[in-house]
């Protein structure tokens, strides 16, 4: 159609007619066509345009009529409520100029976002701004803070052998050939000799935001050593402990004795029941009804054959723990109904045997057992290890009940027979005036986040609303309010990290099967109860909050 152009001024299109535009013939599909053959294609038209044109050309001789706008490129940001992650959505433009580099970054800079810029993500927008359909949007994370690492707690290294890695490292006779029998020499210390050596908690690294606003890191938590009978802090280096004199030394944690030891054959009716203040080592086997109570470690090379062993150290049993049970118990007693046992091992540090039978074993820092427990009764508040650590298990467990407070790991749990295997969970216990704390500076933080977030998007809307003058006074005002509310959410979240350093140690349990776990198994808690009612896989339980969650992990 001739004497018909579309013309650009101020982001607003026009329809233009000359003099020799037939007025009489116009119509809004032959405008439309022409428009979509223009360089003006990419425009936004008003509702009903060409329509609206045309009735309005047909009645006024007006030769310029609006029927649109062209419009560039926008980019909006939006800041997560930690001011961790910012992402930008930028919008094609619609017959208007594209975005650049320098006007991403300016809009950046003007929400105060300087750190952990990704130029990357900036490319991209600035490509689609170029190349993408007219109108279309896309979403990237432009910038992303670092979160601090939080310290290390501090640690402790054994410096010296104690009775436990002496008896379970049997001498090398031949080659690759070991005597089981052949043990070594007693460990002994001299005095001066250095037991334990500390090694301080870390600071952790600070983090930052978007903003450039450092996040400070939750230091490693600090403990003394503690220099137990025998020993004494090294005096030109206090991160050391050495033992004040001759004896066989004894570690626990971040603690170091050095007892002296009493070494015997065996305990039977011949040698009668032992006490004895310091560590023993038995080389034989330990009889029936026969009693062994010591102040510190306790190490039998042979079995325990219905007997009571009592230590305040760690107890090792290279070969079994052999018991009867004192009543008729048959598999479907209940829970609190644990039948008594003719062995009894009471361990105040750990606990480590190669199997046992219709035995209760108790290690107050740990149980591990190298191959099966059957029918036994085991409490720790430490973990339980079957054949090995963690998900590399393979060791047994069936039937009997097994107190924890901590996670449990083992390769079989239950029987093909459908045994009666009862596993008790308690998590440990949160103190009341920490969650009373915790529900309070919860409750204060979600307030401030709330207003933080009102009063963000009241200043997005007010820069379309207000005009220039009443726009700054506003802003200065609200730029105010909305800062003094994020410093207030800052020191809120400080707070909860220093809270979190009261919090208890594990917040959940995990009970590893790493190869079957067979119907019969029940689990317990203080709310809640589970049986397993049919043979499993690898398998996961996951006692959280009081309530149980199961987890395939085959």
């Amino acid at each position: 159609m001739k004497g018909i152009d579309f013309v650009l001024t101020d982001q607003n299109l026009y329809l233009s007619l000359d003099s020799t535009a037939e007025r009489a013939s116009l119509n809004s599909k032959s405008l439309d066509t022409l428009f979509q053959q223009s360089d003006m294609r990419h425009c936004v038209l008003d509702d009903n345009a060409f329509i609206n044109a045309c009735q309005h050309l047909t009645e006024h001789d007006d030769s310029l009529i609006r029927i649109g706008q062209c419009l560039p490129a926008s980019i909006t940001l939006q800041l997560s409520d930690d001011q961790m992650q910012a992402h930008a959505e930028v919008i094609a433009p619609q017959g208007g100029a594209a975005l650049t580099m320098n006007q991403i970054l300016k809009t950046l800079r003007a929400e105060g976002i300087t750190s952990g810029i990704r130029r990357q993500a900036m490319e991209k927008l600035v490509l689609h701004s170029m190349n993408g359909e007219p109108g279309t949007s896309l979403t990237l994370l432009i910038a992303r803070g670092r979160p601090p690492i939080d310290g290390d707690d501090a640690r402790f290294e054994a410096l010296t052998m104690d009775a436990r890695e002496r008896v379970l490292q049997p001498q090398e006779v031949d080659g690759n050939k070991v005597d089981m029998r052949d043990l070594g020499e007693i460990i002994s210390v001299e005095p001066g000799t250095p037991l334990l050596r500390k090694i301080s908690p870390t600071p952790g690294s600070p983090g930052f935001t978007v903003k450039g606003v450092a996040t400070p890191p939750i230091p490693g938590k600090n403990r003394d050593l503690h220099a137990g009978n025998g020993t004494e802090v090294k005096e030109d280096d206090p991160m050391i402990l050495i033992a004040a004199r001759q004896g066989l030394p004894r570690l626990i944690d971040n603690a170091a004795h050095v007892d002296d030891v009493l070494t015997m054959r065996k305990v039977d009716a011949t040698t009668g029941h032992v006490s004895y203040e310091g560590s023993v080592i038995i080389n034989g086997n330990v009889g029936p009804g026969m009693k062994v109570v010591a102040g510190g470690d306790v190490t039998v090379s042979g079995y325990v054959d219905s007997a009571i062993i009592e230590a305040g150290g760690n107890v090792t049993i290279t070969k079994g723990v052999i018991g009867q049970q004192s009543e008729a118990h048959d598999e479907g007693h209940e829970v609190s109904d644990v039948p008594e046992h003719s062995a009894q091992v009471t361990a105040k540090g750990s606990l480590w045997v190669s199997y046992s039978q219709y035995a209760t074993l108790h290690g107050e820092t740990g149980v591990i057992v190298d191959k099966q427990l059957t029918h036994c009764h085991v409490v720790s508040g430490g973990s339980i290890c079957l054949g090995g650590e963690g998900k590399e298990a393979r060791g047994k467990l069936i039937g009997g009940t097994v107190d924890a407070a901590n996670h449990i790991y083992a390769g079989q749990i239950g029987a093909p027979a459908g045994t009666k295997t009862h596993v008790v969970l308690q998590s440990p216990k949160a103190d009341p005036e920490y969650l009373a704390d915790k529900s309070r500076l919860a409750a204060e933080l979600k307030a401030e986040l709330i207003l933080i977030k009102r009063f963000s998007r009241a200043r997005d809307r007010a820069r379309y609303r207000l005009e220039a003058a009443p726009l700054k006074k506003f802003l200065h005002t609200l730029d105010q309010k909305l800062e003094n509310h994020r410093r207030n959410a800052t020191v809120l979240r400080i707070q909860v990290q220093e809270l979190q350093k009261r919090a208890p140690e594990r917040q959940m349990i995990v009970v590893h099967a790493n190869r079957v776990l067979y119907s019969g198994v029940v689990f317990h808690s203080d709310y809640e109860t589970k049986r397993i009612d049919e043979n499993r896989g690898p398998s996961s339980l996951i006692l959280k909050n009081g309530s149980f969650s199961y987890q395939y992990v085959g």
